[in-house]
């Protein structure tokens, strides 16, 4: 009795779906695969909530020729598709950020407002099963420096300035 609780158990642990992956803002590349043509990514479905507008970033890296598509999970509606565009903004020169620079891998670049979103990702494993790619979630908001940084900034150009006057004073 004790074997066949053990088996149920499992039976329907392996049932149940897969947690939803988290995209997590500005932490950099996550990878993930499709194992069959036109399936789900095997994390998705991708799931994040935006507090202000950010750009999801997806970059094939393995085999050339892969298309991807980003579907809302709750209505299946198309939100992207990769294609293979050029687009010079690399985040980082690591292996997604020349990948992403690279014309023969396509990438998709999305911008979503705030809310909270969750995603699939299928692709069409032109390249061959498994086709794994890389994906970011990178925030819009610009960078204003802090105040100690613009003290900083006008007591250098002070420092140089006051440099400078000394020099020409002492030359004439």
């Amino acid at each position: 009795m004790k074997k066949f609780a053990l088996i149920a158990a499992l039976l329907l642990g392996s049932a149940m779906p897969a947690a939803a992956a988290e995209l997590i803002l500005n932490s950099g590349w996550q990878t993930d695969e499709v194992s069959d043509t036109n399936s789900a990514s095997l994390s998705s479905p991708w799931t994040f909530t935006l507090a202000a507008s950010a750009d999801l970033l997806l970059t094939d890296a393995f085999a050339v020729s892969d298309i991807y598509t980003v579907f809302n999970s709750g209505d299946g509606s198309l939100i992207a598709t990769s294609s293979f565009t050029t687009d010079g903004d690399a985040t980082v020169a690591d292996f997604f950020g020349v990948s992403w620079l690279d014309t023969s891998f396509s990438r998709l670049r999305y911008t979503f407002g705030p809310g909270s979103y969750s995603i699939n990702i299928f692709g069409d494993c032109a390249g061959g099963c498994p086709a794994g790619f890389g994906l970011q979630l990178l925030s819009n908001d610009a960078v204003v420096p802090e105040p100690a940084t613009w003290a900083m900034l006008i007591a250098g150009f002070g420092l140089v300035g006051g440099a400078m006057r000394r020099r020409s004073a002492v030359a004439a």
